[in-house]
């Protein structure tokens, strides 16, 4: 939709805006904590009723695409953190969200995928019916509330804006590129600053990136996007562009040296040649349980061969072969032994509490007493309030995470989404105009898939945005099989 800037200076729209400018003084006198709340979800309301009625919600989501490589977290009221600018862009986009489905409840089915949104719900409901059952409400309610919100924005609200605009989320995507190749500038400059110290890689990134893992994790999904993207274009100039692009977010993988995301691409890569091969998932579930046997019955060899790996992630000058190697040791590389403890806890939560959890975001509370003591490290945690230097995180695992905060439903939740986006993925049974879209999107994902085995990034607001909007783009693509809606432009 064309933007009409004219508009912007009508005395209707002075009228309008004069509420915003009040709001903005009240948050900055008021000292109240519950009036500010309210004064700022008031400001955000009357800035989102205006980015509806000025039809600007696709501008809105480009700016904050290219913002949120650039997100800072502030601390902010009742100790808690907010990242600016991007989370009250966020919040706002929820808004919308509710005001858009309140003013077009009678057309729902005609402008959101439905049908494909379902398969999220699961996961939602599994938040929302394990809160009731936390230990810490206060806690479990912020961080329904965040994963929620970014499911709303980056998931539902992008798949309807997808649907309308087919190359919307590459442009996002873009967008988002070249603030991540900025960010990631900012680290090499810092990686120059220290000599190249391998040591100091897992800050080089902040503020920006907290840590070295979730800069890998992001660029791990780019790189992967870009490259499934060059496989399918004809057109040569395309691919090559592609391609390049692709290989630029693969170097900026490797610069992060994090062997999760490194893996998380080399899977990429098994999960393009099984898609190319047009495996069906009848045969991908056959061979995922013949791994699963495989692995039950070389368990204990490969257990005692892993404690004889002697590489570790952190030596100074590791090079590729030794720092993927270093992944099997469980013996000396504490990294690999705190996570080793971390999933044990969960499990041992899990265990506990198989129906509720301990409720959502209470992990990183109340595992303390469910660790391995023969495990025990100088990362290990004994005071949540005082974490010694380079232990953060918390399960260090999407789907033992959801286990243990929210028991047997938060890996249900899991499982249904993931399954479902697989069988989109992999049913050749019919062949979709936009089966080539489905496949880098799923492609694009699968890093992730893998690399929630190791970590858990999704209540960072710059890598929800690559997972659910990603996401949120396949199922709009899966879900637009009409001829002539194929044909739209932007």
């Amino acid at each position: 939709m064309p933007i009409r800037p004219k508009l912007l200076f009508k005395p209707a729209v002075i009228a309008v805006i004069l509420p915003v400018i009040i709001a903005a003084v009240c948050l900055a006198v008021i000292k109240e904590p519950l009036m500010i709340l309210a004064c700022a979800f008031f400001l955000m309301a009357v800035i989102a009723w205006l980015i509806i009625h000025f039809k600007l919600l696709s501008l809105c989501m480009i700016t904050l695409a290219f913002l949120l490589p650039f997100s800072v977290e502030i601390p902010v009221m009742y100790e808690s953190m907010l990242r600016i600018p991007t989370e009250p862009l966020i919040a706002i986009g929820a808004i919308i969200l509710v005001f858009d489905v309140l003013m077009n409840y009678r057309k729902l089915k005609s402008i959101y995928p439905v049908k494909e949104l379902l398969w999220v719900l699961p996961l939602v409901m599994a938040f929302l019916v394990t809160l009731p059952f936390s230990g810490m409400h206060f806690v479990s309610l912020k961080f329904s509330m965040v994963n929620i919100i970014y499911i709303m924005v980056f998931f539902v609200l992008l798949s309807r804006l997808s649907m309308e605009h087919p190359g919307l989320f590459p442009r996002m995507l873009l967008l988002y590129g070249i603030g991540f190749i900025i960010a990631m500038l900012w680290g090499v400059f810092n990686y120059w600053q220290y000599d190249w110290n391998p040591v100091v890689v897992r800050g080089i990134f902040q503020p920006f990136y907290k840590d070295h893992t979730v800069f890998g994790a992001s660029a791990a999904v780019l790189g992967a996007f870009w490259l499934a993207s060059a496989f399918y274009k004809k057109n040569k100039a395309s691919m090559l562009v592609y391609l390049t692009m692709g290989m630029v977010f693969a170097g900026c993988v490797l610069l992060s040296n994090s062997r999760a995301a490194f893996i998380s691409l080399l899977f990429f890569f098994i999960i393009m040649v099984m898609l190319s091969l047009k495996v069906r998932p009848v045969h991908l579930a056959g061979m995922l349980v013949s791994l699963i046997i495989v692995a039950v019955a070389v368990s204990q060899p490969l257990t005692e061969r892993m404690k004889k790996v002697e590489e570790v992630s952190y030596a100074d000058d590791p090079g590729l072969t030794d720092r993927s190697r270093s992944i099997s040791n469980i013996s000396t590389d504490v990294s690999n032994i705190e996570r080793l403890n971390r999933w044990i806890s969960a499990w041992r939560m899990f265990r506990e509490k198989p129906l509720t959890g301990f409720g959502p975001g209470t992990y990183q509370f109340v595992y303390i007493p469910y660790q391995e003591p023969a495990l025990e490290n100088r990362l290990t945690v004994t005071d949540p309030w005082n974490v010694p230097e380079g232990s953060g995180g918390t399960a260090h695992s999407e789907y033992l995470l959801a286990m243990s905060e929210m028991g047997v439903w938060g890996l249900l939740g899991w499982l249904v989404l993931i399954g479902r986006w697989v069988f989109l993925a992999f049913n050749t049974k019919k062949q979709h105009p936009r089966r080539m879209e489905i496949i880098v999107a799923f492609a694009a994902l699968s890093t992730y898939l893998l690399h929630a085995f190791f970590n858990n990034f999704l209540t960072t607001d710059k890598f929800a945005f690559l997972f659910w909007g990603t996401a949120a783009w396949m199922i709009a693509n899966n879900y637009a099989n009409n001829e002539q809606e194929l044909l739209q432009t932007d």
